[in-house]
């Protein structure tokens, strides 16, 4: 019996992933299907895995060609396919079908009778996470069946194979063939058969899971193969629309949607790319651009317009000055004109065609964010700001709250102050200052609820009003919706009569007020008798004889007898009637003329009655002000909240916690999931109090305040690992109306905020001043800083400016450095780089912060620099100025310039290596190995010191041992405890968001504890790039904070690593290494690579497994006898140079006249961001 669909995998050097691929077909919960591998010429044993499938299932056929390409393989797949099957589908070799995907399909194609059926894809990333591919975010968002492209034209961007069931039938009747031998290959037939199909069916649940795959052919761009294949697949749909009649339509749809998708690929990789790929892009890009009719472009976004009309006219140069500027300039330009205003980029220096700089509306959008929305004194009061992008303009004078064509007018009281900078800042772009866009405006909600009156608003009624604001500029009136900046929870209800509320609501993030006329009101709640008694006044009494409780997730619904007369009703709900899981229960009262909807006051206290197996039901009013009851676990509920004149916040709540276990409050960070612990008191009866002193949060680094961002409270039981453990703060509703809380402290805005309803958030904001925030105000101080270097030229102060990681710690060689010239010229002023207040600096040293003013005025002004990382891009060393680069660490992992090739190289970090290293009056080298691979990947032509790692200094002081006793003693380490120190490095395949990288903490730790818990601590240090947390226990340490990690190396006794240069210095200590190379292969070959054979010259034993490690740390001596060879050659090679005096060397070089005249540009342009990769 024939099978009802075939599957084509074609195969090329796919060892690593084709297991999983295949066995996720042989799991399809549709098993009448047959897989035809196709070996293309594979050199890996990828073809003895699918061998192996085959010989094991019958289903399963393995086919053998030399190489020849992804097309001709699928089409010999294709040839080799059960002519009777009824489906034809195509998976890549490196990808997952996730279970249930083909019969889902198969049963919409069933049902419909459709040509094919294309389904959801999501990303499958390098940690295993499953996301959104935004490729299909769009078109998949929701299923519809016997669709076609040309009522849905969305689906032009559905344009791969792999998500797609063919009926087999259609596939032949039009001899669909991919194109062999070139990348790209999915366009050319799945475009046409979108158009082709008589219907579509669309699918959106995820029916493909697409690996990201370094160095995979959807990863790379700036190659000149890549960009005429693009364009020859795209042309080739191009002219298949240009010769079907009836489709002229479709074809200039199709061909915008090339030149702002399928081409913007290769736009935004011109600046990766050399200048080979440059011409090819003009090329291919150009020649397909000739054949699109002229309306296309002129229907292109402003920003699209611009380039392709460069593109076109081949100004190459222009283009990637313009993509440049992008960078922090998106969307900016001048404005030229009034009648008909033009744009105009700083970057492109002759004019452009009319038509490819006008401005339309949607160019030139208003801006208006409220900062503040806050009820006081009954009044509505907003704080914001409100420009026209790009466009120069006076302050914000008018506003409205619009219902159709009804307008309430809305005074807006100019600010003065920090209104226009916040603006600026905000913006997210340097070229504009929005020096006037503050303002202030008060709503009176009676005067709505007056307006809103009317007989069309009828029983329960309701009206909502937009708020908009209104501005000149660009030469006209423009309006535009007022925002809720960092979309808070919106104002709580507010009643302006018994039967009338004002309900502030987000739509989006926009802000809208809806007056509502109620008709039922909660007055009462109690339980007795395992009962829940609900008391209602009803307003409009048309006798509803039930309350009924629906579920909003499932809409189950379950109905109660009301008993009361004259405007009171009462219900009784068994609390047996909820059902012990997560559920929201909405509450009406039915069986009148109407449905009533119960609402509930937020000035009135919550119900809360507790449930079976540790959980509670809740009530209170929900974000539109309207009564529901939550099934819920136990959570905490703060019913108390105050600043201290101290700066402590105070929060107070309950928390009838049946285990009376859970005492510890926890901040996380909701970027890079940051924690930082603080104490909870328990008090008997479930209450709980906590003091947090946000300006001053103790932790290995010393006390320091929460990092810019939000931070969301919890509380968990110490040690708890698990994030979906931890019990979020929530507030109680009568609170709901007194945040925003605020209070400066050490620099910074702390704000006490409610998002998501109730859930409690501690803002931590920017530690610099308005004026110097966002890109604007660093553009001012960068011209300030080149005029100070100007103005001051020979003109030094002596100060000593130092930089660890970027301002992130007061560590590493710098801090040795510091310390030997500190003891060694007592009169130099000694200043320390600090990001965002997040490193505590010694008595004696200045903390200047990371952007600010000062640290401009410190880079230009003086005489020495310490770093070790890259001084920003536009920085270059005045007259006089010496200029220390240490570095962070010997080279194992490939770095700088040496990174080329490699699938996260980054072009523009790369060719500013050559202009970055001049700037260096000295580079400190930690061995003769490391000298030539440093000029190598710097590009550094200047003065290198051999002198061993200040850093490690310490390992050799005549103190380290009492520094070691008193380090032990600061972590808690009890007397007689072996110390493990795992120190993994980060994976640039692995990004999180605030710039931070997802741990990669593989080894397993609760194995960990129970195999060694008894006589070890296990130190994690993350690498400073590397965000989340690891909570202390009694085994586990937590020291990524601790501000020097050689402190850390005296007292420990194995080191646990994966890459990390931290291995070097460990070996100094001749102490043992544990390597735990899980990914080995994928390191070394694919990600990062490396400079030497580390699998050889390994100083122990490199171990894949978790349980290997833990094994070989019960006893750490045995696992590396067998390398005590290597670790001798190890020592020799690497650490040839240290012996105590590295810092001392340093500074003697540093106190030396002549550090060598100014530095030079070594690029045309020397602006632009910092960027690290190391």
């Amino acid at each position: 019996m024939a099978p009802r669909l075939t599957v084509v995998v074609p195969l090329y050097n796919v060892e690593e992933y084709l297991g999983a691929c295949l066995t996720s077909l042989a799991e399809q919960t549709m098993a009448d299907l047959e897989v035809v591998l196709v070996d293309d010429g594979s050199t890996d044993n990828g073809p003895v895995v699918a061998a192996e499938f085959a010989d094991s299932d019958p289903r399963f056929r393995l086919i053998r060609q030399q190489n020849a390409g992804l097309g001709a393989a699928r089409n010999a797949g294709v040839r080799e396919a059960d002519p009777a099957a009824e489906f034809l589908t195509f998976v890549d070799s490196d990808d997952i079908v996730p279970p249930g995907a083909y019969e889902r399909m198969l049963a919409e194609l069933d049902s419909s009778g459709s040509d094919f059926a294309t389904g959801n894809v999501l990303r499958l990333r390098a940690n295993g996470a499953l996301e959104q591919s935004p490729m299909f975010r769009k078109p998949m968002e929701k299923a519809r069946t016997a669709t076609h492209v040309t009522r849905d034209w969305i689906l032009l961007g559905d344009r791969i194979a792999c998500n797609k069931v063919f009926r087999r039938t259609f596939w032949d009747e039009h001899a669909f063939a991919f194109p062999a031998g070139v990348l790209y290959e999915d366009i050319a037939v799945v475009l046409p058969a979108h158009f082709l199909a008589r219907s579509v069916d669309v699918v959106e649940e995820p029916v493909y899971h697409w690996r990201d795959r370094d160095g995979s052919i959807t990863t790379r761009r700036a190659v000149p193969q890549g960009i005429r294949d693009r364009v020859t697949a795209v042309a080739t749909v191009s002219d298949f629309l240009a010769g079907r009649p009836g489709l002229a339509e479709a074809r200039r749809r199709y061909d915008a949607h090339v030149l702002s998708g399928d081409l913007w690929l290769f736009i935004e990789a011109l600046p990766e790319g050399d200048e080979e790929f440059h011409e090819a892009f003009l090329d291919h890009a150009g020649a397909f651009a000739a054949t699109v009719d002229p309306a296309v472009f002129a229907g292109l976004p402003l920003d699209l317009r611009v380039k392709w009309q460069l593109i076109r006219e081949r100004r190459i140069a222009e283009l990637l000055a313009l993509l440049g500027e992008e960078k922090d300039d998106r969307d900016a330009f001048h404005v030229r004109g009034l009648l008909r205003p033009r744009a105009h980029h700083p970057a492109v220096r002759d004019p452009l065609p009319p038509a490819a700089t006008a401005l339309t509306p949607a160019d030139l959008p208003v801006h208006a964010h409220l900062t503040e929305a806050v009820w006081r004194d009954g009044l509505l009061r907003l704080t914001g700001y409100a420009y026209v992008r790009n466009a120069p303009g006076g302050p914000p004078r008018l506003g409205w709250l619009r219902s159709g064509k009804r307008l309430v007018p809305l005074r807006l009281r100019s600010t003065d102050g920090t209104g226009g900078d916040e603006a600026t800042a905000r913006s997210g772009r340097s070229l504009h200052r929005y020096a006037h866009a503050g303002f202030e405006a008060v709503i009176d909600p009676r005067a709505i609820a007056t307006k809103s009156k009317s007989k069309s608003m009828g029983k329960a009624g309701r009206t909502t009003w937009k708020l908009e604001s209104v501005l000149f500029g660009a030469g006209r009136l423009r309006r535009g919706p007022m925002r809720l900046t960092g979309t808070p929870a919106p104002p709580a209800a507010l009643y302006t009569d018994e039967r009338t509320r004002v309900v502030p609501v987000l739509s989006g993030n926009k802000l809208e007020l809806r007056t509502e006329r109620i008709a039922a009101l909660l007055t009462g709640h109690s339980v007795t008798d395992g009962s829940l008694h609900l008391e209602v006044k009803v307003l409009d009494d048309d006798g509803p004889v039930a309350l009924r409780l629906t579920e909003w997730r499932t809409k189950d619904t379950q109905e109660f007898a009301l008993r009361g007369s004259l405007g009171s009703r009462a219900a009784e709900i068994p609390l047996s009637a909820f059902r012990g899981r997560d559920e929201v229960w909405g509450v009406q009262l039915v069986g009148g003329k109407d449905r009533l909807t119960v609402a509930a006051r937020t000035d009135a206290e919550d119900g809360r009655f507790p449930l079976p197996g540790g959980r509670e039901l809740y009530a209170a009013p929900n974000p539109s002000g309207d009564l529901v009851l939550t099934d819920r676990a136990v959570q905490p509920v703060v019913t108390s909240t105050a600043w201290a004149e101290g700066g402590e916040l105070v929060l107070e709540g309950a928390f009838p916690e049946p285990s009376g276990t859970i005492g510890e409050l926890i901040l996380r960070h909701s970027g890079h999931h940051e924690e930082a612990v603080l104490a909870c008191e328990l008090e008997e009866g479930g209450g709980f109090r906590a003091v947090v002193s946000p300006a001053a949060v103790d932790g290995p680094g010393g006390p320091l305040p929460p990092a810019e961002g939000r931070w969301y409270l919890f509380l968990r039981e110490p040690g708890e690992r698990d994030p979906d453990a931890y019990r979020p703060l929530r507030l109680a509703t009568p609170l709901h109306a007194d945040l925003p809380l605020q209070r400066g402290l050490s620099g910074r805005t702390f704000t006490l905020q409610r998002r998501h309803h109730d859930r409690l958030v501690l803002e931590s904001g920017s530690a610099l001043p308005v004026g110097e925030q966002g890109p604007y105000g660093q553009r001012v101080q960068r011209e300030r800083y080149a005029g100070l270097r100007a103005a001051d030229r020979g003109q030094l102060r002596p100060a000593a400016l130092y930089s660890s990681f970027d301002g992130r710690q007061h560590s590493d060689s710098p801090r040795a450095i510091h310390r030997e010239l500190a003891a060694r010229a007592p009169d130099i002023e000694h200043l320390w780089v600090v990001r965002d207040q997040q490193a505590a600096v010694p008595e004696g040293v200045r903390a200047i912060a990371l952007h600010s003013a000062e640290w401009y005025e410190a880079l230009a002004r003086s005489r020495w620099v310490v770093t070790n990382t890259h001084l920003p891009q536009w920085f270059e060393r005045a007259e006089g100025q010496c200029v220390v680069q240490t570095w962070h660490g010997t080279p194992l992992k490939r770095i700088g310039r040496d990174l080329a090739g490699t699938p996260h190289a980054d072009a523009a970090y790369m060719a500013s290596m050559e202009h970055r290293s001049a700037q260096w009056s000295l580079l400190v080298s930690p061995n003769s190995f490391s000298t030539p691979i440093l000029r190598r990947a710097f590009g550094y032509s200047g003065e290198v010191l051999e002198c061993g790692y200040p850093r490690n200094d310490l390992l050799y002081a005549p103190d380290r041992a009492k520094v070691a006793t008193a380090v032990r003693e600061r972590l808690a380490i009890p007397e007689g405890r072996r110390v493990i120190l795992y120190a993994p490095t980060w994976r640039e395949d692995r990004p999180r968001r605030a710039g931070r990288y997802d741990a990669d903490l593989q080894l397993d730790l609760d194995q960990a504890r129970e195999a060694l818990g008894g006589d070890h601590v296990l130190l994690v240090r993350r690498h400073y790039l590397v965000g989340g947390s690891v909570p202390d226990t009694d085994f586990v340490r937590d020291v990524s904070r601790h501000p020097d990690v050689a402190e850390l190396l005296l007292i420990s006794d194995v080191l646990v690593t994966d890459y990390s240069s931290i291995m070097f210095d460990f070996a100094q200590t001749g102490r043992p290494m544990l390597f735990h190379t899980h990914d080995l292969a994928h390191y070394r070959d694919t990600l990062r690579g490396f400079c030497f054979d580390f699998e050889h010259r390994a100083p122990g034993p490199l171990i894949p497994d978790s349980a290997g490690v833990v094994a070989a740390l019960r006893d750490p001596e045995a696992a590396v006898a067998g390398h005590a060879g290597a670790y001798e050659r190890f020592r020799e090679a690497f650490c040839d140079l240290d012996d105590g005096s590295a810092a001392a060397r340093v500074v003697d070089r540093m106190l030396k006249e002549g550090p060598g005249p100014a530095g030079e540009s070594r690029t045309e342009d020397a602006s632009g961001a910092e960027g690290v990769q190391a």
